[in-house]
């Protein structure tokens, strides 16, 4: 059952999540949750799993610090992990349905599996806010939970708690623990996220793509955070021209770490330290494990 907090809010938020199922697909709404985790879930607050000492236990029980006896590997891989879990339901729901989500790191929880991130849980949707110009439904008459009047203002309050409450938290607590990149970290985050726009395009209107896109990855200073934009210019297109392919590929700036696993011979297919054949070749390759 949902959260009975709320109960108008919690109703038409789960119609909007059904919806979201059709049109978007499972892969952006198994990773979020507005019902209550059964009892039996494995269930922790972020406040509570992005305790240092948790945290850092965490990265040292994975396979890839056994292997690699390196912590900034491990961490960089956690956050990889994160931000795949964190992200793209949050974003999805943005963009396609104009809901803003408050993915503070106080107002969610993580739904385990085995350990691992499965969902993020919010506990709290009446501090969610809705653009209307953008929901696939009507606003039902009389709907007590908070508007938003622009793209501007929900940009800034789904920025705000994604970005400047959670995201940032995690970047500045792991590279205090484990001297990990920002840069890196912040890399993870757009190697979690800016692809998921050619998606959005199937189901989200042209203006509403754009326009997120733009403020989140091509603008140097933007709503998502004070300062610089650190999403800003951290992949690169790259010349495939090759018969069966792409014309063009999108390749990361900065390497996640993975090459350093032992026996310290596989890269991600976007990884920057692929040479072009080799790029070529792995694509080739999960093309045909895909067939």
């Amino acid at each position: 059952m949902l959260k009975p907090k709320n109960p108008e809010i919690s109703n038409f938020f789960e119609e909007i999540f059904v919806i979201a199922k059709q049109r978007l697909g499972s892969f952006y709404t198994d990773c979020i949750t507005f019902y209550t985790p059964a009892q039996d879930a494995e269930v922790i607050s972020l406040a509570e799993y992005l305790q240092s000492e948790k945290l850092l236990s965490l990265f040292k029980a994975t396979s890839f610090y056994q292997k690699s006896q390196d912590i900034r590997v491990a961490a960089s891989i956690c956050n990889k992990v994160y931000n795949w879990k964190t992200l793209p339901g949050v974003l999805a729901l943005m963009t396609w349905a104009g809901v803003g989500l408050d993915a503070s790191v106080d107002n969610v929880s993580f739904v385990l599996e085995n350990g691992e991130p499965k969902a993020l849980y919010f506990h709290d949707l009446s501090r969610s806010v809705i653009y209307p110009q953008r929901l696939p439904i009507a606003l039902p008459q009389n709907y007590q939970g908070k508007l938003v009047n622009s793209v501007k203002e929900l940009h800034k309050f789904v920025f705000t708690g994604l970005f400047q409450n959670n995201i940032n938290t995690v970047v500045d607590l792991i590279h205090s623990l484990t001297k990990l990149s920002k840069k890196t970290m912040w890399g993870n985050t757009v190697n979690a996220s800016e692809g998921l726009y050619e998606d959005f395009s199937k189901c989200a209107s042209p203006e509403a793509v754009k326009a997120d896109y733009s403020v989140l990855f091509e603008q140097p200073y933007s709503l998502v955070r004070e300062g610089s934009n650190p999403l800003y210019n951290l992949v690169r297109t790259e010349e495939i021209n090759e018969p069966g392919l792409p014309n063009k590929y999108t390749v990361r700036v900065t390497c996640c770490l993975y090459y350093l696993i032992p026996p310290h011979d596989e890269k991600c297919t976007n990884c920057p330290l692929l040479k072009p054949r080799e790029r070529i070749a792995q694509i080739k390759q999960e093309m045909t494990e895909v067939d």
